[in-house]
């Protein structure tokens, strides 16, 4: 028995119902839908204002969004479930600027604490939980006569109908208004919330100093609270409790601390550490004088931090310090904290010392900088701890980087590098200390440091150069024998880089080798290897190039099993056609792309397709080789696959896109195209629809109707008169306005009288309900005659909706409802009017007499 509608949700609390029902409401005001939303038990109430407060924020009321939005902002700061401060804190900084926009700001003195007009916030905000003020003839929001009041609507009508201060005086800000809120949000024990709030206070401060409206005297203001109050300030907690204890509340008032901070040192230790990551973030953005004023006296502290993860996190500070510090403070100041963190007890300080090296490397002059290169490398790659070892081995080809353009490498650098790759006999000379320094600690046995020298090998022959390749190329060779796939394919992806550096004649020389070797490999390494194929060949001498051209084919089979890897070389054959000339592009490419034309997979052969305007240039000025190609494209107008038939069209259309030469396109291709028109299979119709609804809409062909040839026309007429709704619709806006009014009245009346008659009416699903015949084709190209039977009527619809997609037609493409089926039940055809060429005619529909 069915449950009655009273009983139906009687196990859900009323009040929770009603409140559903309210906030549902479209009539709340967007500082109603704040309040309510904010307060509401549900979690995805608050995760959803949490989103949209700043863009429901603009229409509120700015002394009413100072009052009371701008409590409730510190309940989603503070609010107990992590999702809604995951979701609050990537917008808190598209709130604050616009409080900081739409405010004036005004320094927190003793004078202004209670301003004289009795301004809202002349005093500093800072979060404190908001008591709803009491206003006994506040005016309430109407409310539904049957429904009793929720809480919730209780509290509401406690909101003011007007704002408490003159929309005439704007309410003065406090700067640090928005700092408490920010520690609470930085402090956060949930890493994502905390990086968020990271990003936030980053973008705030490139708001601040970028912005070109702000007033100067405000933006100072902005700049030195933001700069001082939030990113300093959260490392100096410990002196600051009484800041602490404003945020030690939640959503309902109780003096609980929400956000999963420790309390005490423990919140002093974090909020240490994360003045030293902004300080990191923060120091490419506020520029070299405000970093050695403000950041510098805060990091120099830190050499007697007793907190690890603190000093680590300066350590890294002293790197992104030095990418912008002068010379003179980057050596005075910094270099002597850099040293005492680099032999600091805990690994991890010393990890981030190796990691910024090349960072302090690339600031210095080249003495200094080779002289600190080598004593820190040896330094590291000797050290203890096998992270800090793995370290310097991932930085060493970034620090070798750092002597380009000069080349001036020292050896014992080269050394280390080369220490990464398998163990090999040389003749180079080793210098003592170093070689054997970093092999004592990790000999052959860590994976990861052929995978390290792989991946610094471009640049590191970049840096060295063309003449210190015969030193290199041991090392290199042997790690194209490495076991591990990643190497391999590091290898392969960077083989093209290394030939631009080295030439055509090592390339050929000691390349080549390596290149076919890659062509056997792997899928994955072949990969690498077909992504820069063409840049690749470019780099061989043109012998070599034209040697090797034939051996396209040979590498297109050799990845016939994959169609990413076949889809990756069509990828190259615009590339390739600009590295040959007109013959070689006739005799060796021209075959590969009609290979690539013809296959199974659709990727490959729209790959293909696109390259042919590249073919066409490249043989240009060849009349024999342009006349040549001509001819082979058309063979696949005539062909017995109607993919090939579809695939002429398409090519075609890559001419049209290129602005291909109107008088040859016509000359050469329309009359193919013309018979095209006829063809059995409607794919390729399709195909052509589109292709002469393109030629028709560009004015640079045939927009201007007069001036279309015979072959044009009578596309359009045939198309236009198709059975298939698809092909219809793509030629239908350039019929003239004859041919469309006479079309539309003919398809009408013909419908008219099938309806009177009893017939089904004319439309394609009509066609295949009567057995119409289409042919359809397997791969060896044998015509298949097929009449679709009842059991293929039901998957017409997704057949017919998966052809709109692959044609890029909308199903509810407003031609339908004339080019397609029209469901009428009667139509009186002696009232049918046509207007303006369209089919808003006065149709009488009723019913079918009896």
């Amino acid at each position: 028995m069915a449950e009655s509608p009273e009983n139906q949700y009687s196990d859900v609390p009323t009040e929770e119902m009603e409140e559903e029902e309210l906030l549902l409401d479209d009539s709340l005001s967007p500082l109603e839908k704040i309040f309510l939303y904010v307060k509401s038990d549900l979690v995805f109430h608050r995760v959803f204002i949490a989103k949209e407060l700043p863009s429901l924020i603009r229409d509120v009321e700015i002394s009413e969004a100072v009052e009371y939005v701008l409590p409730l902002m510190n309940s989603l700061g503070t609010d107990p479930e992590d999702h809604v401060r995951e979701a609050f804190a990537p917008e808190v900084d598209k709130i604050i600027w616009f409080y900081y926009s739409h405010c004036p700001l005004r320094e927190n003195t003793p004078d202004n604490v209670q301003g004289d007009n009795g301004s809202i916030n002349s005093r500093p905000m800072t979060p404190q939980r908001p008591q709803t003020p009491q206003r006994p003839h506040t005016p309430q929001r109407p409310q539904t006569p049957q429904r009793p009041q929720t809480p919730i609507q209780q509290q509401l009508q406690q909101l003011p109908a007007q704002p408490q201060t003159p929309t005439s005086h704007l309410p003065y800000l406090s700067p640090a208004a928005f700092t408490p809120l920010l520690h609470a949000l930085l402090l956060d024990q949930n890493t994502s919330i905390a990086s968020a709030a990271q990003s936030a206070v980053q973008s705030l401060v490139e708001r601040i100093l970028e912005e070109p409206d702000v007033n100067p005297k405000e933006k100072e203001l902005l700049e030195k609270e933001t700069l001082e109050g939030v990113v300093l300030g959260i490392g100096k907690l410990d002196q600051e409790k009484a800041k602490r204890e404003d945020l030690e509340w939640d959503a309902d008032g109780d003096d609980t601390s929400v956000g999963a901070v420790a309390g005490g040192e423990e919140e002093a230790e974090l909020g240490r550490m994360t003045m030293m990551t902004l300080i990191s973030s923060l120091a490419p953005i506020v520029g070299a004088e405000k970093c050695a004023r403000l950041f510098v006296p805060e990091l120099d502290k830190m050499s007697d931090e007793p907190v690890f993860y603190v000093r680590k996190e300066a350590a890294l500070a002293v790197g992104s310090l030095a990418g912008i510090l002068p010379l003179e403070i980057i050596t005075s100041k910094l270099l002597p904290i850099y040293d005492h963190f680099s032999t600091d007890p805990i690994w991890h300080v010393r990890r981030s010392c190796c990691l910024v090296l090349a960072t302090i490397c690339s600031r210095l002059p080249e003495e200094m900088k080779a002289e600190r290169a080598v004593k820190g490398i040896e330094l590291f790659a000797g050290d203890v701890s096998r992270s800090v070892r793995s370290a310097a081995g991932e930085i060493i080809g970034e620090l070798i980087a750092t002597f380009h353009p000069d080349g001036k490498v020292p050896e014992s650098l080269v050394q280390h590098f080369l220490s990464l790759g398998p163990i090999r006999d040389t003749t180079i000379g080793i210098t003592s200390v170093t070689g054997s320094a970093y092999n004592t600690g990790l000999g052959q046995r860590d994976p990861e440091r052929p995978v390290i020298c792989a991946y610094n090998f471009p640049a590191v022959v970049l840096t060295l150069g063309e003449s210190r390749w015969d030193d290199l190329k041991d090392t290199y060779i042997s790690l194209t024998r490495d076991m591990q796939i990643k190497v391999r394919r590091s290898l392969a992806c960077s083989l093209h880089e290394i030939a631009k550096v080295i030439g055509p004649s090592k390339t050929d020389q000691d390349l080549m080798s390596i290149f076919r070797l890659f062509l056997d490999d792997m899928d994955d390494v072949k990969s690498g290897l077909m992504e820069h194929l063409a840049a690749f060949i470019e780099c061989l001498p043109q012998n070599t190039r034209n040697d090797y051209l034939p051996s396209l084919n040979d590498v297109w089979d050799g990845v016939n099993h994959h169609w990413r890897l076949r889809d990756e070389i069509a990828k190259q054959i615009p590339e390739l056609c600009r590295l040959f000339d007109s013959q070689n592009v006739i005799n060796h490419i021209l075959p590969l792309t009609i290979r690539a034309v013809r296959d199974d997979v659709a990727s490959v052969r729209e790959t293909a397709v696109a390259s042919f305007p590249d073919l066409f240039k490249a043989v240009r000025n060849d009349e024999s080789c342009y006349t040549d190609m001509i001819k082979r494209i058309c063979e696949f107008a005539s062909d017995s696959k109607f993919r090939s038939r579809v695939v002429f069209v398409q090519i075609c259309n890559a001419l049209v896109s290129k602005d291909y030469p109107k008088e040859e396109f016509a000359r050469h291709f329309l009359n193919d195209l013309e018979k095209l028109a006829s063809d059995g299979v409607v794919n390729v119709r399709i195909a052509l629809a589109r292709l002469v609804g393109e030629l028709c809409r560009m004015e640079q062909y045939y927009q201007d109707s007069s001036s279309r040839p015979s072959q044009i026309n009578n596309m359009l007429r045939r198309l236009a008169e198709d059975n298939d709704v698809d092909v219809r619709g793509f030629v239908f806006p350039y019929l003239s306005p004859e041919e469309r009014s006479k079309f539309i009245s003919s398809t009408i009346q013909a419908m008219a009288e099938s309806a009177e008659n009893g017939l089904p009416p004319i439309s394609e699903e009509s066609d295949i309900d009567n057995g119409r015949s289409i042919t359809q084709e397997t791969h060896d190209s044998t015509p298949i005659m097929t009449n679709l039977n009842n059991e293929e009527k039901n998957d017409t619809e997704k057949n017919k909706e998966s052809r709109d997609m692959e044609n890029g037609r909308d199903s509810d493409d407003p031609l339908d409802a004339i080019m397609g089926e029209i469901p009428i039940a009667f139509i009186r055809p002696n009232v049918i009017e046509v207007e303006n060429n369209r089919s808003s005619s006065g149709l009488i529909v009723s019913s079918p007499p009896p």
